[in-house]
């Protein structure tokens, strides 16, 4: 009977109420699995939707147990006991050894395909942050599960561990999810479970589809690429209209009905016939994504060329099959024209400028994008010093302490900074008279957790508390967004820019901990303005009983407070013009310890040169930016090495008479002139001949002015 029941079941003839020549059918020879009339032979049918006749029906009344004779076989897919459903489907039957309400049936290999009946379980590790008000982790998973389609229902949450969980739809898609197990989001390493984990861990990792490659789909495949391919350029435009593979009745990539491993032959047999392919069109194919055709990475990863026009791809995470400086890292040029993708977001914004940076980013080798030249990478003067592929960069200077162009600026940004911190820790509300009424302030969050702090198993930080207040243009998009939250005037800074942000402490007894930059501006602005560069961290008030040690950056803009302003009568010396808040995962404060000996490798010392040579290569001198003309001072009296120079940290003595030598031979000040020694290796002749070949090129705050 079992066995009879079993074989009921298996796939029969494609009509109504036919039967298959063969037990099982395997596609046909000619066309291939991946062709549609291949594809619906393989799907089989169910038998038929009649049921047995009655002479079979009565047949098997009358056998007894134990009978001479069996009844006839029956036909493939025939209900042999009345328990299947007009369509073949299968109904459950009476059992009189079955206990009310279990089945005698094992269901760990059923339970587990039935629809919405696998649960997904999602946490952090433990003292992480709750995933409970998350409204993006769900978006992030379906994302990342790709080209698995995953189909999300019953979303709950536990408000006291932080965890989520949801249901699929069947183990596929548990299968997906559950691989991503151990993935960073926002931060934070998710722990991912389901109610099907001993099935998929038993199953292990899905092999990859194998194309069946039948010699007719083969052969008029080579004989489609063969009539595409002309001089290294592989015209692979509209397939779904060429002659070729329809009359072989092959689907192409972008169709909705064809199989996701077509790409896949065709780049293969295009590889085998031509490898010397430079350049590859897909345009017109009804492409939602670049899966499909993925494999092009694979098969030809020196493409130069790609174009995508004319397809229908709708966001940049469609590109992330091939997108990556790995995948393609000698791709030039790419097209998207006519793309909703491309067409959506320049609506969007106005203009091309946020989809060209996109683009770029998610191929960076590219040198030109629709057509159109990609604007030069920005190097700041580096030129090639620093190396992508390096593990570790060699930087044009060493490291140095702290900065401030005269010690009257030092003293009042010192000052400044022991007061402002204090008020921000303590009450913040005073701050209100320190900020001028046009003043600006921002607060941005960079989440990224550095090698460094990986390295030392550091998870991520709780960033709720910074949420509604962070100003990242990257992910703020809308333009109201990012006007809400940059805060015009005193008022609207300390009430809804700085005191929705979490209680903080700054531990202004280590001074390691902090680095300061200071300098006059000078006539960079309308007024004289000090500005101030402030690297650092602090504690934050705990977050659901943990607490958190957060890095920051912060830079001031501040000018000296006018007699009848509030901050004057409030007794400061200044008012802040513009604050600008970066709060980062903790780091450290390693970076910025100087280097005990000022060492300049010789492969980079024309770097340096070139920088010397350009404008703002060192932070001008207060009193040489004042009052002074654009035009370059030649050696003249009154000017000369100041006798109480301190020498400046990390060079030896000899280097720092070496300094003061060049600067009574060029008028060069003190800073510069320690720069174009680096430069030259410590070489005065040399220093001398560079500043002479180049002194109308070199910044007017570089010379010394006379005292008298």
């Amino acid at each position: 009977m079992s066995m009879q029941r079993a074989r009921s079941t298996r796939g029969g003839g494609g009509g109504r109420g036919g039967q298959s020549d063969a037990p099982g059918v395997t596609g046909n020879l000619e066309t291939g699995l991946f062709t549609a009339g291949g594809r619906d032979r393989f799907a089989g049918g169910s038998g038929g939707a009649g049921g047995p006749t009655r002479s079979s029906r009565t047949s098997r009344r009358g056998t007894h147990r134990g009978a001479a004779s069996l009844p006839p076989r029956p036909h493939v897919g025939e209900d042999i006991d009345g328990d299947m459903k007009m369509g073949g489907e299968k109904i459950s039957s009476f059992n009189p050894y079955q206990r009310p309400g279990r089945s005698t049936r094992s269901s760990t290999a059923s339970q587990g395909q039935r629809e919405g009946t696998i649960v997904v379980f999602v946490s952090t590790p433990a003292g992480g942050e709750s995933l409970a008000t998350d409204s993006g982790l769900h978006d992030f998973l379906c994302r990342k599960a790709s080209p698995v389609k995953i189909n999300i229902s019953n979303k709950r949450s536990n408000q006291t561990t932080g965890a989520v969980s949801f249901v699929v739809s069947d183990v596929v898609q548990a299968k997906a999810i559950r691989g991503l197990s151990g993935i960073r989001y926002k931060g934070m390493k998710l722990i991912i479970k389901t109610t099907e984990d001993s099935k998929i861990m038993e199953d292990g990792p899905q092999k990859p589809v194998r194309v069946v490659q039948t010699t007719g789909t083969i052969d008029a495949i080579r004989e489609f690429i063969r009539s595409r391919h002309q001089n290294g350029f592989l015209n692979l435009e509209n397939m779904a209209q060429d002659d070729i593979l329809r009359s072989a009745k092959i689907i192409p990539p972008g169709s909705s009905t064809g199989r996701n491993d077509v790409g896949t032959v065709m780049m293969k047999v295009a590889a085998q016939l031509f490898p010397d392919i430079t350049t590859i069109s897909f345009a017109s194919n009804g492409l939602r994504s670049l899966a499909p055709i993925s494999s092009v990475a694979q098969f030809f990863p020196n493409i130069l060329n790609l174009s995508f026009k004319g397809n229908e791809i709708r966001s940049y995470r469609d590109l992330e099959n091939l997108s990556g400086s790995k995948k393609l890292p000698n791709l030039r040029e790419i097209i998207f024209l006519d793309n909703p993708l491309r067409d959506r977001d320049i609506a969007k914004h106005k203009d091309d400028i946020s989809y060209r940076s996109e683009i770029t980013r998610l191929f960076p080798s590219i040198q030109y994008l629709d057509q159109q030249p990609v604007g030069p990478k920005i190097s700041f003067g580096l030129g090639d010093i620093v190396n992508e592929k390096s593990e570790t960069t060699s930087l044009p200077v060493p490291i140095r302490g702290n900065f401030f162009d005269s010690p009257d600026t030092q003293a009042m940004v010192l000052e400044f900074l022991t007061t402002y911190f204090k008020l921000f820790d303590t009450n913040r509300t005073l701050l209100e008279h320190m900020y001028d009424s046009s003043a600006t302030f921002s607060v941005s969050t960079n989440v990224t957790i550095s090698p460094a702090q990986r390295s030392k198993g550091r998870g991520g930080d709780n960033w709720s508390e910074y949420s509604e207040s962070a100003r990242n243009l990257s992910r703020l998009k809308d333009l109201s967004d990012r006007t809400k939250r940059l805060h015009v005037g005193n008022q609207d800074i300390v009430k809804e820019g700085l005191l929705p942000l979490p209680e903080t402490k700054h531990d202004l007894t280590d001074a390691s901990k902090f680095s300061v930059d200071a300098w006059q501006t000078g006539s960079l602005l309308p007024a004289v303005c000090i500005y101030i560069m402030v690297h650092g961290e602090y504690e934050q008030a705990p977050v659901r009983g943990r607490g958190y040690t957060k890095s920051f950056d912060r830079s001031f803009i501040i000018a000296p407070a006018p007699p009848n302003s509030s901050a004057a009568q409030h007794g400061w010396k200044c008012l802040i013009i513009s604050d600008q808040l970066t709060v980062r995962q903790h780091n450290g404060h390693e970076a910025w310890q100087p280097e005990p000996e000022l060492h300049v490798p010789g492969t980079v010392s024309s770097a340096v040169s070139s920088a010397f040579n350009a404008a703002g290569g060192a932070p001008p001198m207060a009193d040489a930016a004042i009052g002074t003309t654009a035009i370059a001072p030649s050696p003249a009296a009154g000017v000369g090495p100041d006798p109480n120079q301190t020498p400046m940290q990390g060079i030896s003595p000899e280097q720092h008479a070496k300094a003061q030598e060049l600067q009574q031979l060029t008028s060069l000040n003190y800073p510069y002139s320690v720069q174009c020694l680096a430069a030259v290796g410590w070489d005065i002749q040399a220093g001398v001949s560079l500043v002479n070949q180049e002194r109308a090129n070199i910044p007017v705050d570089a010379w010394q002015v006379p005292r008298f």
